[in-house]
This record gives structure tokens, C-alpha cells and sequence, in this order.
């Protein structure tokens, strides 16, 4: 009699925990499938290589994570905290935030709306919003995979403090900048539409 299949949603929840816990290394067929006592081959048939696995941890990870999009009172503030929480929340898994590429955006798709949604509703262009989203979310996971990656560098305990206090500065302040160039193109776009 064959051995009933390993449900998908048990192999992802020990592949993060695992993850999490040890780092990519561990990652690896023979270890997950010792781990859930399956075959490699049952595991291969579930999930696909380690590539696909990565992939689909990345969405379902993001598809879980409900990031909540709230408005301030003015969309500045909408835009800080919104990159604010995905910032917290690709930090939550640093190896899986580090193994993250370019195609793996899309996974953040919903949320980049809601903010996309507000910056026209605040009365800024398509146009610009877009430009303005897709910069914010941009810097937002680069700057959280580079802080993940700073992680890995041996700690000098004179700049283990300092060093994350100038990672979340750095972080902040750039978003500032995007937001105020954003701010002033959209002004100098309104002062300009009634003369056209």
C-alpha cells in the first residue's frame, strides 16, 4: 500500500520553521524530507525543487502576511507607514526576505494598491503615484534585504548599536527624501496644469 502524500501546507510551515530557525543551508531536500520523515523523491513530487519551494514560501509568506494598510491624515504619513510595515514584516523572516529577487515583488502586489489608491484619492497623478509606489516599495525591500544581509557580517561590538540606529535612520530619511520629491513634483504639476 503507498504511503499517503504529505499535505503541501505541512512541507512550507516546517520549510519556513526551518528556515527561520537554521537558515538557507538547511533548506535542502534530504534535510526537509528527513525532517517529515517522506522520501525526496514524495517531497520533489509536492513541491518541486528547492527553487520552486523558495518561491512559493516568498507568496505564500506575503499572501499570509494581511498587511494591514491604514491612512494617516495626510499621505505622507500614509506612505511612512506604509513602508514602515513591510519593512517590520520583511524582517520577521530575514532569511526568507534575503532569498527574495526581483520577480518575487509581485507578491506585495495588493498592498502597493491600497497606497496607490490613496495617493490619487490625496489628488496626485497616476502617473507620478505609480512612480512614487514603485520607488517606495523598492527602497523598502532593498533596504530590508540589505539590513538582513548585514546580519550575516561578524558583529564589532562598537558598532553593533550604532549600526542598526544609522540601517533604520538611513532608512527613514530616504523615504522622506522620495516622499518630499514626490510632494514637489506634484505641487509644481498642479501650479503648472490651470496655465497649460
Amino acid at each position: 500500500m503507498a504511503k499517503p502524500l504529505i499535505p503541501v501546507e505541512t512541507i512550507y510551515s516546517h520549510a519556513l520553521e526551518l528556515l527561520d530557525a537554521e537558515g538557507q543551508q538547511a533548506l535542502n531536500a534530504r534535510r526537509v524530507a528527513a525532517d517529515l520523515k517522506c522520501s525526496t523523491r514524495t517531497l520533489y513530487q509536492q513541491v518541486g525543487n528547492r527553487e520552486q519551494l523558495i518561491r512559493a514560501l516568498v507568496a505564500r509568506h506575503f499572501s499570509q502576511l494581511k498587511l494591514e494598510f491604514h491612512e494617516a491624515d495626510t499621505w505622507e504619513a500614509t506612505a511612512w507607514r506604509w513602508c514602515h510595515a513591510l519593512h517590520e514584516a520583511l524582517l520577521a523572516h530575514p532569511y526568507l526576505t534575503e532569498l527574495m529577487t526581483f520577480d518575487d515583488r509581485g507578491a506585495v502586489a495588493s498592498y502597493v494598491n491600497g497606497l496607490l489608491r490613496s495617493l490619487m484619492q490625496s489628488g496626485i497623478d497616476r502617473r507620478l503615484a505609480t512612480e512614487c509606489c514603485r520607488a517606495l516599495a523598492n527602497t523598502t525591500i532593498n533596504h530590508a534585504i540589505t539590513e538582513v544581509q548585514a546580519l550575516r557580517q561578524p558583529p564589532d561590538a562598537h558598532e553593533s548599536t550604532s549600526g542598526t540606529q544609522t540601517a533604520t535612520e538611513s532608512f527613514r530619511r530616504t523615504i522622506q527624501w522620495i516622499v518630499a520629491g514626490v510632494r514637489q513634483e506634484a505641487l509644481t504639476a498642479s501650479s503648472d496644469g490651470p496655465h497649460r
